[in-house]
């Protein structure tokens, strides 16, 4: 079996899309990935690095789709996106890549709404993934400001979606607003990607350690958020490790001795035992930490992006709270300290950990539904 992978480095939509292209190298497909390079950097949103069999998978050509400018960097965010939602030419080319591998189906992100055109043009069957919620791309892509400007350019995100043999939601469908919605019928819901303990969470440490964990993608406003929440955990009876993934957060902090500043770490290391995360909202960093029984302190950084909504659904199921990026350290340390000491918000995170542990893995449904779609 022959799965090529059509997609690009849009953040969120690595981890989940990487977890499934492994899932289906260990069950023996032969798995091709050609991906567009959007900006510079690391792009995934979890804290965790590519895991040691990502070699499994095939680069089936590291320039196709991707402009570079005079000094061989990638082409800017906004030009970038914009040829992956509406560039007909980038469809063609999608179009010709699936007719020269012959795969036996092809796998894309909901987003590249013009490589899903050139896929469901060439007659193999087309699997679109949705990498957080279905209620984000409800509001954003079908009923937002976004979906009419791309459908005045010719491109319609519902039909495009829906022209595909098959549509994998790859997150949790309690959680999600949207898994009911009448427009979503024909969607199956996989359960997320984010794989937590196989046993239950280990309890908080003594003191409460914290997580502090950004997007790696650099976003407006990440450095004062990160700053922010620094001096606002100084102030508190914690522990805490503030992964960067790389991002320059500036000046040194002023040192403390119960804050860690570190680069790239794996979540798996830092969450067991966790008592709270301070992050983005980013769907694959929650859902982790979710995983893991752990509640969140939610500062969306992108107001386009799903982060918002993320927060908002955290806060009503009573795992977390959503407050302004903008926050100043003292409302951070109160929201923190809030949380730390809420009893209830504990206990509905570790309900929900141990109900995503007794479902099978996101990365398993979807790729036993990829691998039907191939044989249908």
């Amino acid at each position: 079996m022959k799965v090529l992978f059509l997609s690009a480095n849009l953040g969120g939509n690595v981890p989940p899309t990487v977890a499934i292209a492994l899932e289906l190298c260990r069950r023996g497909a032969q798995v091709d990935v050609a991906g567009i390079l959007v900006g510079a950097g690391p792009t995934a949103d979890s804290g965790d690095g590519p895991p040691d069999d990502a070699a499994a998978l095939t680069e089936v050509d590291a320039s196709w789709g991707q402009k570079r400018d005079a000094s061989g960097s990638p082409e800017p965010v906004g030009p970038a996106l914009l040829r992956i939602f509406v560039s007909r030419g980038l469809a063609a080319e999608a179009e010709a890549l699936i007719r020269d591998h012959r795969p036996d189906v092809v796998v894309v992100d909901c987003m590249a709404l013009a490589l899903i055109q050139g896929a469901n043009r060439s007659g193999v069957p087309v699997v679109v993934l949705f990498h957080t919620f279905a209620e984000y791309w409800r509001r954003a892509f079908l009923a937002g400001p976004f979906g009419a400007l791309v459908g005045a350019l010719g491109f319609s995100p519902r039909a495009l979606w829906g022209a595909a043999t098959l549509r994998l939601v790859l997150t949790d469908p309690v959680l999600d607003p949207a898994s009911h919605k009448p427009e979503f019928a024909d969607y199956v819901w996989t359960g997320t990607t984010e794989v937590g303990p196989t046993e239950s969470p280990l309890g908080s440490t003594t003191p409460p350690r914290v997580v502090v964990s950004f997007s790696t993608t650099s976003l407006p406003g990440m450095r004062r958020a990160y700053r922010n929440a620094i001096e606002a955990l100084q102030e508190l009876p914690v522990v805490a490790i503030v992964t960067t993934g790389g991002f320059e957060i500036g000046d040194s902090p002023p040192a403390a001795f119960n804050v860690e500043v570190r680069g790239f770490v794996p979540h798996a290391e830092l969450l067991p035992g966790a008592a709270l995360v301070i992050g983005h909202g980013g769907h694959s960093t929650t859902m982790k930490a979710l995983s893991y029984g752990v509640p969140l302190l939610v500062m969306p950084l992108n107001p386009t992006a799903d982060q918002g909504l993320i927060g908002d659904v955290l806060e009503r199921a009573g795992m977390g709270r959503r407050i302004s990026a903008r926050s100043d350290p003292t409302k951070i340390r109160r929201e923190a300290a809030g949380l730390l000491q809420d009893v209830t918000v504990r206990e509905r995170a570790q309900t929900t950990a141990a109900r995503l542990r007794s479902a099978k893995p996101g990365a398993e449904v979807a790729a036993t539904r990829i691998l039907e779609a191939a044989r249908s």
